[in-house]
This record gives C-alpha cells, structure tokens and sequence, in this order.
C-alpha cells in the first residue's frame, strides 16, 4: 500500500500489539488503473487484541484479511492470517523489542472466461464459440505460509521516538504454479523501516520513515514524512489533521492526507 505505514500488518508481523489499547482494528482500499482498464482493487483488514496480555504477560493477538483482484482475468489472492506479539521491556529505559509470528492461508485464483485468444479468431473476425487451445491444469491454487518479524523502539526523550523493523515473508516459499510446476515457487519477501516521532512543539509532530523492500530480483525503496498539526481543545479528544509525502525510488510520488478524530484514523493518498 502507498500508506504502509498506516498498514502495519501487510510489513511487520512485530506491530501486532504495537499500540495504547485494548483493541485495534485496520482497513485499508487501493484502486488503480480504473482510468485505462479494468481496475486493480486491493483490500486489507486487520483485527488486533492486547486482552490476550491477561493470560501471557507481554502478548497479543491478530487476525486479518487480504483480497486483491486485478485485470479482464478477475486474477485474484485471498489471504487469510493469524498473527500473535510479544514485547519485551528492556532493563533501564533501554527501550522495547517486539517479535510477531503471521501463519497465512491463501487462495489464487484466475477466471479465463472474459479473456480472448488467438485461437478463436477464425481468419476473419473473433469466435467466442471456437476452443480457447489453453489447456490449466488448475484455475486456483491454496497454500499455507508464514511471516515473522521483529521490531524495537525506543522513547528517546519527552519528545523523540524512534522505531525498526525487519520481517520476512512467504517463508516457507510455496508452490503457485497453474501449470503444476513444483520448481515455480513464490520468492520470500523481506522488509525493512525505520519511522520516528518528533514533537517539534505542543502543536506539530514530524512523522519521518523509509522503507526497503526486497522480493527475488526486486527492490524498492520508500522514503518521505507526515507533519501532523494538533487541534485538540483537550487531551481526552484527540483531533488533528497530517499531510506528507512520500516517494518510491526512481519512478513514483504520492500525496498523502488525513486526520485523527477521537479514536479513529482516516487517510486518502
């Protein structure tokens, strides 16, 4: 997501429990490419519980869901997760370590009925009546996964903090293959960030974090800032509005604006 920092649970299986509360819940939407094609639409929701820390000192639960469908094909991944944090509070204000586990299930899945092939044009015009010539063993795919991580973060002072994350996804390198090719395996993806808080008066908090990501062949770099101004008349309700960017190494930018209302979050990028 271009707000990856507002979705904890799609980089660090650590963030699991990473907040002031009981419980937490996240909901993230991305359309794309609407103008040109068939949009892409991704969806990610996310439940996070601290009661769990009644019956194990320091622990926390989660459960979520990701469903992604893009193009004429309806190509789409159905991910459904467990999750379960653990912090640790290191001695003499030394800061904090969180570790997460994410055990996943997924489902892909492609739709060939909508799609056109050469084989049914028949020399003059397109045949939907004529035999496509594909021939998919398969037209879904389910495999288990998993995810682990591992933050620290840490209260600099009254007005600096600073947090970082690694994680390491599709650990178990599953089989995706339609074709039923066992040597067509998902590459393992690893994420690291960095993000901080700085209260640079009563009124204004810098929000500064970079990101890098690596799956197979491929990179990706993010880096950029939100600047949150304070409009709350008193502690006990918090309202504010943030705006930033952030921009992805060499060929992307985004706009990212929002506010905090009470508990709630709301954010359009």
């Amino acid at each position: 997501f271009t707000q990856w920092m507002l979705a904890p649970h799609t980089y660090a299986p650590s963030s699991i429990g990473d907040f002031d509360g009981k419980y937490r819940f996240h909901g993230n939407y991305r359309n794309q490419w609407s103008s040109v094609t068939v949009p892409f639409i991704t969806f990610a929701g996310m439940a996070e519980s601290n009661e769990v820390d009644k019956y194990l000192k320091g622990a926390s639960a989660s459960a979520g869901l990701i469903y992604d469908v893009t193009g004429d094909s309806k190509f789409s991944t159905t991910q459904l997760n467990l999750g379960a944090g653990y912090k640790i509070d290191l001695p003499n204000l030394l800061g904090q370590v969180r570790i997460g586990i994410q055990p996943t299930i997924t489902q892909k899945k492609i739709d060939l009925s909508a799609l056109r092939f050469d084989n049914q044009y028949n020399g003059y015009f397109y045949d939907g009546d004529l035999s496509t010539g594909e021939n998919l063993p398969r037209l879904s795919r389910w495999y288990l996964d998993a995810a682990m991580g591992i933050q620290y973060s840490k209260n600099v002072n009254d007005k600096f903090k600073v947090r970082t994350s690694i994680a390491g996804f599709n650990l178990l390198s599953p089989k995706q293959s339609f074709f039923n090719n066992n040597d067509i395996r998902l590459d393992r993806r690893y994420s690291c960030q960095m993000n901080a808080e700085y209260q640079l008066n009563t009124k204004i908090m810098i929000q500064p974090g970079i990101q890098f990501l690596n799956q197979g062949t491929y990179y990706a770099f993010n880096f950029g800032s939100l600047f949150q101004y304070d409009l709350s008349k008193t502690e006990y309700f918090k309202q504010a509005f943030f705006v930033g960017t952030y921009f992805r190494a060499v060929d992307s930018g985004d706009l990212i604006l929002g506010m905090d209302y009470d508990r709630w979050r709301v954010a359009l990028s």
